[in-house]
């Protein structure tokens, strides 16, 4: 009968490892498919939503800058028709541009309407700009007056719609992707449960058997927690980065509804940098993601570059909060990282600096690098009133917030954290209540330019 019973038992063992193998395989394939659906949804940002935008902003600021050419050309004559002629040239490549893309789902129709209305305008304005150009100007007055103002309304109209419908359609995306990681986030809690279950299950049935199977168990249960979490983790990241640079973008765009007489081109601008930067954060976070959270190495980036990137995102509400931001300039210093992802973890940083100093007399945020043999630290340093001492061991936690007020998820330091780790680096923070914080970044330095510097620390160009 005993040996009965340690057939039963190891059949209950057998029996628990074949149904835990199973369900980690169940999660590898979820997590597989999951990352499918990620990949995606990040692909179309990069290659079509961010470009559609791109190319609709140009031309709109081309065909208005055409538009004033030729009321200019009413009072001068043919002499405006060579800046007529090359605002027409850009105005037609930046169409062209966007109409090779791809539409987007439910951009059919206002991809139609757009060619169509475009080519009308096409037409008008070669008429005219020919009427210019000959020197008849009361054929080309009647021109302007009676078909290019009308037909170049109708072709701005077109392109606002759709460049309304794509950047709403960029923020689905966005949301798509937040979507994901709360999906996986409940399948963790289902699979853990799983876990659980097959555990207790069989250690009630032999205890020899269970000591052996809780180990299996438990082994599986981080290795699932590993592989599944790492999906939802990254996915809240990319959500994280991905809409801070959309705010600027409807931020911009409301700019350009309340200032419909004045130039568009510096709302423009500063949506069209916006979009660069989410480029280059999808670009770095996506490789960082398919090289299974590694660094692949070979990448590097210019210091000054982040530094601008991050004062073009931050230098606004750095602004409106009244706060003092002080960046380096000229520091000359390579990372080895991508510019996205070296971009990912300073800008927040700084945006958790700006966003927390409180109301505190002095308001003021900085930015310093010293180089230190093959490394160089950045430093980001606040004047706010400091981290609490109990939560400052768990801050690089992901979820974990450092102000209860903070309206963020919690993401934006464990992103920092598993970005500078994963390249070689470190992050430290040192606080004291009421006398602000500052966050140290070890990076390495890039091979070319990392080879002659010496062991001591070099401070590098810190002037604001």
């Amino acid at each position: 009968m005993g040996f009965r019973g340690f057939r039963r038992h190891d059949s209950a063992l057998l029996l628990a490892s074949v149904v835990t193998v199973a369900s980690f395989l169940a999660a590898t394939i979820y997590t597989q498919h999951q990352l499918v659906q990620l990949d995606a949804v990040s692909t179309t940002i990069q290659t079509n939503a961010v470009p559609s935008v791109e190319f609709l902003a140009r031309a709109i600021t081309s065909l208005n800058r055409f538009r004033e050419v030729l009321e200019d050309g009413r009072r001068r004559g043919p002499q405006e028709a060579g800046a007529a002629r090359q605002a027409l040239r850009m105005f037609e490549e930046s169409v062209d541009k966007y109409l090779r893309l791809s539409p987007l789902p439910g951009e059919e129709r206002l991809w139609r309407t757009l060619r169509d209305d475009v080519d009308r305008a096409r037409a008008v304005a070669e008429a005219a700009l020919a009427a210019l150009e000959a020197g008849d100007r009361q054929r080309f007055a009647a021109t302007l007056d009676s078909a290019v103002d009308p037909a170049f309304e109708k072709a701005i109209a077109a392109m606002w719609d759709t460049f309304r419908f794509d950047i709403r359609h960029s923020e689905r995306l966005a949301q798509e992707v937040r979507d994901l990681r709360t999906s996986t986030r409940n399948t963790v809690t289902v699979l853990n449960l799983l876990a659980t279950l097959v555990a207790v299950t069989a250690a009630s049935i032999a205890f020899q058997a269970s000591r052996r199977h809780d180990r299996l168990v438990e082994a599986h249960r981080a290795l699932l927690a590993d592989r599944v979490t790492e999906l939802d983790r990254f996915a809240g990241r990319v959500a994280h980065d991905i809409l801070s640079p959309l705010g600027t973008i409807a931020f911009s765009l409301q700019m350009l509804v309340d200032a419909r007489g004045s130039s568009p081109g510096p709302h423009i601008g500063r949506a069209q940098r916006a979009l660069q930067r989410v480029q280059q954060l999808v670009d770095g976070l996506l490789t960082f993601a398919r090289s299974a959270a590694r660094s692949r190495g070979g990448e590097q980036c210019a210091l000054d570059a982040v530094f601008e990137n991050v004062e073009a995102d931050c230098a606004e509400a750095a602004h409106a909060g009244g706060v003092d931001l002080r960046i380096p300039r000229s520091t000359g210093v390579h990372l080895a990282c991508s510019l996205g992802v070296a971009t990912s973890i300073f800008e927040n940083l700084v945006r958790n600096a700006v966003k927390y100093i409180g109301e505190r007399p002095v308001r003021r945020v900085e930015i310093r690098a010293v180089r230190r043999g093959h490394l160089v630290r950045v430093e980001v340093e606040d004047t706010g009133a400091g981290i609490p001492v109990e939560i400052q061991d768990t801050l690089f936690e992901p979820f974990v917030r450092g102000h209860e007020q903070g309206s963020g998820i919690g993401l934006g330091l464990a992103t920092v954290k598993r970005l500078v780790e994963a390249h070689g680096g470190a992050v430290t923070v040192r606080s004291r209540a009421g006398e602000g914080s500052t966050f140290s970044v070890d990076l390495p330095l890039a091979a070319a330019v990392s080879a002659p510097q010496p062991a001591s620390a070099q401070p590098v160009d810190s002037r604001s």
